[in-house]
């Protein structure tokens, strides 16, 4: 049976971490030297343990969070992913409590996959946008 593509890889990502919350697939699909980067996050997740913790607590404050992929290219062993995520802010986020608001976001995923497991991912969504429909921030027009 032949190994899975990048861009197969990173779809199971979408589909079975964050829309399934199959965090026991984290395992089969995370690289155990693996970064997350995110200026939304203060420090790098590292690992398929603090991976789970980061993918547990964004899906315990959106129980209903459902990310859509709108575009995905692979060039070799690198993705990009261009994606919208929506729910509803139930639970503490990043140090904010909950407001019952609904967020709809869109960003951007680099993942680079090595042997079938991301090794390192990217994300560079709507901070702005997130930020203003949490309330933190007013929502003057420009």
């Amino acid at each position: 049976m032949p190994a899975q593509s990048p861009l197969e890889t990173v779809r199971r990502d979408v589909e079975e971490i964050w829309n399934g919350d199959d965090l026991d697939a984290i395992d089969d699909l995370v690289s155990d030297d693996f970064v997350y980067r995110n200026p939304m996050v203060e420090e790098d997740v590292r690992g398929p343990d603090e991976y789970r913790w980061l993918v547990e607590n964004f899906r315990g404050a959106v129980p209903d969070f459902e990310m859509t992929v709108e575009e995905m290219i692979a060039d070799g062993d690198t993705v990009a992913t261009r994606f919208r995520t929506t729910g509803t802010h139930e639970k503490e986020l990043l140090g904010v409590e909950p407001t019952g608001n609904e967020i709809d976001v869109t960003g951007m995923i680099f993942d680079h996959v090595e042997d079938g497991r991301i090794t390192e991912r990217r994300v560079n969504d709507d901070a702005f946008g997130f930020m203003r429909q949490l309330g933190l921030i007013d929502q003057q027009p420009f």
